[in-house]
């Protein structure tokens, strides 16, 4: 017999990450992620499964192993292993071998002793083998910390406290910390251990290397503008494999990821964003590797959009943006999102037909790599029943993914998940637009059986709420809620006019969008209007907060990692000025009456309905200040509230902060409604 799901059960749920398939396509090495409950860490090791299928194998030992990487003969495998937690330089040598620091180690593919190959001060990681299976080239940040007396008494078991002494607007980033007084550049190194050799120096950060095909030139990722420290955008780059000059191939208006050459060598598939008013749409591009400034933009009529924008509360991000061309070099393939969907695309680098979907059905590709002749896909895949599996797929005729290895199959067992319903519906301007209603798997549907909900609001607004599993929402669903979610404008997948519908309108007609499709999943039965809850995290935050500040008809309220004030977050967040400016067009001392406009705190006084704020406070991209303000205010107002502070979590508490802040997490919105609806 089932049970109920549990906040708990997040100990036991294991993912797929990273599957990266051997040249030949015999074999999937991937990262597989799991909780160890005793000591409260995530755990990552990297295991091999043969793609006829049998028994994965573990390869790697552990505990952080992540960025499997095949050598072109698929004899190797290079990695990135950070080290246990707690782990710390203790001598001065220690430190400059990067003791503590993520390094890269290579594994012999049949197994065996890993032997570290980078030994860098400040650690490594990205690694690119070279064609000719010699040498790798990687990423390493550079420099010394700020207050260097600091790190020297540390060595000594002394704390002293950090003096930081900031001259830039961008000087920190959410995930990554303090960031002004170091700089990330590009290094090769022999597959020996030998020549280690930094290739990009400089007051900037590159990234991303690729080869070419004949080994002589590395593409990479930088960003040398004049004003990469206001509004930072990578242009492509590319220089000769031993050093040298570098050349800028695009413009310095887009901000560029994943160059990737062709196999003649003659062009390289980029994607990009604008680097100023952006929509959140990524786009497909290719640009001659011997003609700067001649990019060409690959999908202007295709609404998807080029990246995996689909949301879940079981990754930290969503892995790095990836290409792949086929070994003819008429296709580029890379992952689209589109109508709650994220698959694999093939784009024609002539750029004369629209991109065409390859993989299929209700799911969210998070991963894929491609064997060297491009007979077979690996694929990391989630549904809204499967948090992340390994699959594969031929890419000749209409073949359909095949299940290669199910991590969760033991532990969903024993319990029963819900499937959602999606329906259409009409927003604000007559749009068309897409929900989901999940409802309690063990409650009829239909008036007779009628439920509480909550209605969920997505982060960003750049996202998209679709296929993915949602432990929060199968929690919610298996206690006896109905969970209403949907992508109102400002969501990505539906085109960059969508996405770019909510710029200057946070709060206008994206809030009626939301509530017309809670309306409509009302409407569909087996909800009681009389007993609604309503809950967003970051943009959902702050159209939570939007919302209770406007309306009275929700019994609870919970706010995540929200947004209050507009002004505080122009100087407060990590990159807080571009949010405002681009999506808001104002300045908090030119325009302060416009951004009180869009910010909830200016209606606090109106917030009638109970209001748990959870935030973490190591949160830069959203502040715990954004929190405090607001709950303040409720309780000098005498309202219901309840502020959680996460200690030591930053933004992305929710699907990769500490485990037990994760469960607590899931118990108090759990209890809030349950008490309230």
């Amino acid at each position: 017999m089932s049970r109920l799901l549990t906040p708990e059960d997040l100990y036991a749920l294991r993912l797929v990450e990273d599957p990266q398939i051997s040249p030949d396509g015999s074999r999937v090495a991937y990262v597989l992620m799991a909780v160890d409950r005793e000591a409260q860490e995530y755990r990552r090791t990297i295991w091999v499964a043969p793609t006829t299928g049998g028994e994965p194998r573990r390869y790697s030992a552990g505990p952080k192993d992540t960025s499997p990487r095949w050598s072109p003969d698929g004899r190797m495998l290079a990695f990135v292993r950070a080290p246990a937690s707690g782990t710390a330089p203790k001598t001065a040598d220690d430190r400059e071998k990067g003791v503590g620091k993520p390094q890269i180690w290579l594994l012999a593919a049949d197994g065996g002793e890993a032997r570290q190959l980078t030994t860098l001060r400040h650690g490594a990681g990205s690694p690119a083998w070279s064609p000719d299976g010699l040498a790798l080239a990687f990423t390493a940040p550079t420099g010394d910390q700020d207050d260097a007396e600091v790190d020297d008494a540390a060595l000594q078991g002394k704390h002293l406290p950090r003096v930081r002494t900031i001259d830039r607007l961008w000087y920190r980033l959410e995930d990554v910390g303090y960031l002004y007084d170091r700089r990330t550049h590009v290094f090769t190194v022999r597959a020996d251990g030998s020549g280690v050799k930094q290739l990009t120096c400089g007051d900037f950060d590159a990234g991303e290397p690729s080869w070419s095909p004949d080994g002589a030139t590395l593409a990479f990722t930088a960003d040398r503008s004049a004003d990469r420290w206001r509004w930072p955008a990578a242009s492509v780059w590319r220089m000769a494999a031993d050093g040298g000059e570098p050349t800028r191939l695009t413009d310095e208006a887009l901000g560029c990821a994943a160059p990737t050459w062709s196999p003649d060598g003659a062009t390289l598939a980029f994607l990009a964003n604008p680097r100023r008013h952006g929509v959140g749409h990524t786009d497909l591009y290719v640009v001659p590797a011997d003609q700067p400034g001649a990019q060409r933009l690959l999908t202007q009529d295709f609404v998807p959009t080029c990246a995996d924008t689909t949301l879940d509360d079981m990754r930290v991000a969503h892995l790095h943006a990836h290409l792949t061309w086929s070994p003819d070099g008429q296709a580029i393939y890379f992952l689209a999102s589109m109508r709650g969907t994220t698959h694999v695309y093939a784009a024609r680098p002539q750029g004369n037909r629209l991109p065409r979907r390859v993989t299929d059905g209700g799911c969210r590709v998070y991963g894929f790599s491609l064997d060297v002749a491009a007979t077979t896909l690996a694929l990391g895949v989630s549904t809204p029943t499967v948090p992340g599996d390994l699959y594969t797929q031929p890419l000749a005729g209409e073949s359909a993914m095949r299940s290669l290895v199910e991590v969760n199959a033991a532990a969903l067992a024993e319990v029963e998940l819900a499937r959602p319903e999606e329906f259409a519906f009409r927003g604000a301007d007559g749009w068309e637009l897409q929900g989901w209603v999940v409802r309690p798997p063990r409650v009829g549907n239909g008036e007779e059986a009628t439920v509480p909900a909550v209605l969920e609001i997505h982060g960003g607004p750049a996202a998209m709420y679709g296929e993915s599993f949602m432990l929060e929402f199968q929690l919610l669903a298996a206690h006896g809620f109905a969970v209403v979610y949907s992508n109102p404008r400002g969501s990505t997948g539906y085109g960059r006019i969508f996405s770019g519908a909510v710029i200057n309108d946070w709060g206008g007609k994206d809030y009626q969008d939301v509530l017309a499709g809670l309306d409509a999943a009302i409407a569909r039965g087996g909800i009681d209007a009389n007993r609604l809850g309503v809950a967003g995290g970051s943009y959902g935050g702050f159209m939570t907060n939007w919302i209770v500040g406007h309306s009275d008809r929700f019994k609870a309220a919970v706010t995540m990692r929200s947004v209050t004030n507009m002004a505080t977050m122009f100087g407060t967040s990590d990159l807080g000025w571009g949010l405002v400016l681009d999506e808001l067009n104002a300045t908090p001392w030119e325009d302060r009456e416009r951004l009180a406009g869009f910010s909830p705190i200016t209606f606090v006084e109106r917030i009638h309905t109970p209001l748990l704020i959870l935030h973490g406070e190591s949160d830069l991209r959203c502040p715990i200040s954004e929190a405090e303000q607001l709950f303040a205010a409720l309780c000098y107002l005498g309202r219901e509230t309840q502020l959680v502070r996460f200690e030591e979590q930053n933004h992305d508490l929710s699907r990769g902060g500490h485990p037990r802040s994760r469960v607590i997490r899931l118990r108090k919105i759990l209890d809030w409604f349950e008490r309230r609806t």
